[in-house]
């Protein structure tokens, strides 16, 4: 499987599994710390997955 595939369906699961941790636990506690923690792996993930597979002329204006 290729690299960025497996980034973007890892960084989604993640985000999955941190967005239900944040939800189902009282706020500041540390489950929910996790949580956020998680959210943000899982969204530079999903952004490096994506942004791996686009060209450098497709970025620029």
């Amino acid at each position: 499987m290729e690299r960025f595939v497996r980034l973007i369906v890892a960084g989604g699961v993640v985000l999955v599994v941190a967005l239900w941790l944040a939800a189902l636990f009282e706020r500041g506690s540390m489950l929910w710390i996790v949580g956020i923690a998680l959210a943000v792996l899982g969204t530079g993930m999903l952004t490096a997955g994506i942004f791996s597979e686009l060209e450098a002329s497709a970025l620029s204006l």
